[in-house]
């Protein structure tokens, strides 16, 4: 049993691979959390940068840090290992950060307080993002709101305030599991595990504050290239939570239909958007079957939560092709 000395409230751990470049700013932020019982738990995953030794360096000066070293094995599993170091030092609750963001001076403090007081064991808040300065801090919230299930996962699938990640949420220590991390997708993994966490809390606590900096860059995720296994994961999960929604809920069965209909034809229009779409003519062709089959579905191109401006886009991309290719790749920008 963990000795009482070494227990601690809450667990940051911080995936870290070489990102010697941002790394020093996260570690400044999270050191400035006005929450005194915290362990920040760094990960480095293989690091060949000088991100090895900014983390014992942190460390050796700070004892809320922690560092463990390991061969390169990706960020779920780096998340795995922290969370494991987690359970050793007693955290009852658990938070991640990316080693190129920055959590605002009050993140701990306002999402602790916050599943504190509602009696739940999720909070999360908005993100913003920022590319070399960070933005204005604004004063964090005293007050919250309670997304009672199934609102909660509702909002995960469509409130880009809640959004997919796991990096602007505080949760119980018990209610994530190794398997939720390691779930199989290099891509939407996030999305996935947040699903199946979402399901096993009764709600989740939200504060409306900008309380995460997520830093755009050339390597950042919304900046990299398309590879097929990006298509094939974020369909599959897509497949997934939309075959795993609880039988009480027909209405957020009929919110998972929608999400997955919409992602078939966000993908497609990723695709198109390419200049080199044509080496994606297989993927594209299989999302353009499930589109098609879907136009006049109740449950999917005809569902009625379905926003309008996709069930255009649907339409576009089989009956338009051509024209919807023209459109994609002058107004959606990213990724090309």
């Amino acid at each position: 049993m963990t000795s009482e000395n070494k227990r601690c409230e809450i667990a940051v751990i911080v995936p870290v691979h070489n990102a010697a470049r941002f790394l020093p700013e996260c570690l400044s932020a999270l050191a400035a959390q006005r929450f005194d019982d915290f362990r920040c738990i760094l990960v480095d995953d293989g690091s060949t940068d000088d991100s090895p030794s900014l983390c014992d360096d942190m460390a050796l000066n700070d004892r809320r840090f922690l560092v463990i070293h390991q061969a390169q094995s990706g960020v779920s599993a780096a998340r795995i290992a922290g969370m494991r170091k987690a359970r050793e030092e007693g955290a009852i609750w658990l938070a991640f950060c990316d080693a190129d963001d920055c959590y605002h001076p009050d993140f701990l403090r306002t999402l602790h307080a916050a599943a504190q007081d509602a009696a739940v064991p999720l909070a999360c808040c908005r993100y913003d993002t920022f590319a070399d300065a960070l933005p204005a801090e604004s004063a964090a919230p005293d007050a919250y709101r309670v997304l009672r299930a199934p609102e909660h996962l509702e909002a995960l699938l469509h409130d880009h305030a809640v959004d997919y990640g796991l990096w602007n949420k505080l949760y119980a220590a018990g209610l994530l599991t190794e398997t939720m991390l390691d779930n199989g997708l290099a891509y939407n993994e996030d999305l996935l595990a947040n699903w199946q966490a979402f399901l096993r809390a009764p709600g989740c606590a939200f504060c409306d504050f900008a309380g995460y900096h997520y830093r755009q860059h050339a390597d950042s995720a919304t900046h990299r290239a398309l590879p097929p296994q990006s298509i094939d994961d974020q369909r599959r999960a897509a497949t997934l939570i939309r075959g795993s929604v609880p039988e009480q809920w027909p209405e957020l069965q009929q919110s998972a239909n929608a999400f997955y209909y919409e992602k078939l034809v966000y993908l497609a229009s990723m695709i198109q958007r390419r200049a080199d779409a044509d080496d994606y003519r297989v993927h594209l062709g299989e999302l353009n079957i499930g589109i098609t089959a879907g136009l006049k579905d109740p449950q999917l191109g005809r569902n009625p939560k379905l926003p309008f401006a996709i069930r255009v886009a649907a339409w576009a991309t089989v009956r338009a092709p051509k024209l919807w290719r023209r459109i994609c790749r002058k107004f959606l920008k990213d990724r090309q």
